[in-house]
């Protein structure tokens, strides 16, 4: 049987009237006292993870071995692999935790990169600039558009090709005819 002291140095400004210090998970434990020491009595032979519980930080877990033979004990921080010496010297990993993560501020840049407003923006562009395009549209092609309609050009548009080409074949025929 072993007793292990040990001592936990608090942050500054957070008590240790809430912290616990166990031993595989609650087989032994101890109460620190306000100066951050502890002990552990009468622990038997065998490996066991000391943890400290705590609510307002986080604290290195550490594997305890203590000897069958020798009644020694060795201890480990089992994030490193490290030997620690005794009295063990835990301090805290993270002192202040946050559980909650800070809402953030308005942003335009994600607000103009939303699906919703890119479609508003498109569909906007479209009704400022085909009136502009319509308006600089040679006449012709505009009432071409006008009589044939834009749907018909869009559901058949080979049609509408073969179109273009005989109006482009009878414009340059009247470019190049002699006039009468």
């Amino acid at each position: 049987m072993l007793t292990s002291s040990a001592s936990c140095s608090p942050p500054t400004e957070l008590p240790l009237d809430n912290v616990r210090v166990v031993l595989n998970g609650g087989m032994y434990t101890a109460i620190p006292r306000q100066d951050g020491s502890f002990k552990l009595h009468a622990v038997a032979p065998g490996s066991y993870l000391l943890e400290v519980l705590d609510t307002q930080s986080v604290w290195p877990t550490v594997r305890l071995d203590v000897s069958a033979t020798s009644g020694k004990a060795r201890a480990l921080l089992t994030h490193s692999r490290q030997p620690l010496p005794f009295p063990l010297p835990l301090e805290p990993i993270l002192a202040k935790l946050t559980f909650f993560e800070k809402r953030e501020g308005f942003n335009w840049a994600g607000m103009l990169m939303n699906p919703m407003v890119l479609m508003m923006g498109f569909t906007l562009l479209i009704m400022v600039v085909f009136p502009k395009m319509m308006e600089n549209m040679d006449p012709e092609q505009l009432k071409e558009m006008q009589k044939g309609g834009v749907m018909e050009m869009l559901a058949n548009p080979e049609a509408a090709r073969e179109k273009l080409e005989a109006q482009a074949k009878q414009a340059k025929r009247a470019k190049t005819a002699p006039p009468k």
